[in-house]
């Protein structure tokens, strides 16, 4: 049929083309970050058929498209529980999650700028310690292995104690019956600061 003369007639749109557009634009919504396999499981798809939706819209890839269910489920949690998870050592935040996991997993990395010091493990609390106290001293308080405090305090170029211990004889500081009193309130202050530490510690034990 002729189209009348000055009228314009519009392209004919099927309705397969339609349902593919609308079906474009659902796509697009979908959370291309995560792995063809989640998105399958999600959608209720095959993976293929993720793979090849994917392409089709030009979707980016996923971020970590390698990575098991399990580190992301790890993954999860920390980011839900982050919170509570910062400033902990990193074997406490292991034993918040309740799974074993491994030095240098997806988890260990995501937690390393929040967890203590960043280190994997940290089984002496060096940050909390008096140094003005002697080696000896700080060794049984923080029931420390002997002899571990000069090379940890030599390695980390901390400066001597302010007092000194010789041969099972405490020595204070100038300044007579003052310093001996400043020195014991300095040993009872940090005898409470571990007491207090280790007390904490017990209590995260399952």
């Amino acid at each position: 049929m002729a189209t009348p003369k000055g009228k314009t007639r519009l392209p004919t749109v099927s309705f397969w083309q339609l349902l593919h557009r609308a079906n474009l634009a659902r796509w697009s919504q979908w959370a291309w970050s995560k792995t063809d396999t989640e998105l399958a499981e999600e959608h209720g798809v095959c993976r293929e058929r993720v793979r090849q939706i994917r392409l089709e819209i030009g979707a980016r890839k996923a971020a970590h498209p390698h990575q098991s269910r399990k580190a992301r489920a790890a993954l999860q949690w920390a980011k839900d529980h982050l919170e509570q998870l910062k400033g902990l050592t990193w074997r406490d935040a292991v034993r918040e999650y309740g799974h074993p996991t491994e030095y240098n997993s997806p988890l260990h990395k995501f937690l390393k700028p929040y967890v203590r010091n960043g280190r994997f493990i940290q089984k002496h609390r060096w940050d909390l310690m008096n140094f003005a106290l002697p080696n000896r001293e700080l060794e049984r308080i923080w029931r420390l292995p002997p002899k571990m405090a000069l090379p940890y305090r030599r390695r980390n170029q901390i400066p001597q104690s302010r007092w000194y211990s010789r041969q099972g004889r405490r020595n204070q500081e100038s300044g007579g019956q003052g310093g001996l009193q400043a020195y014991y309130r300095a040993v009872k202050a940090e005898e409470r600061k571990a007491a207090g530490y280790f007390a904490a510690l017990r209590q995260r034990k399952p």
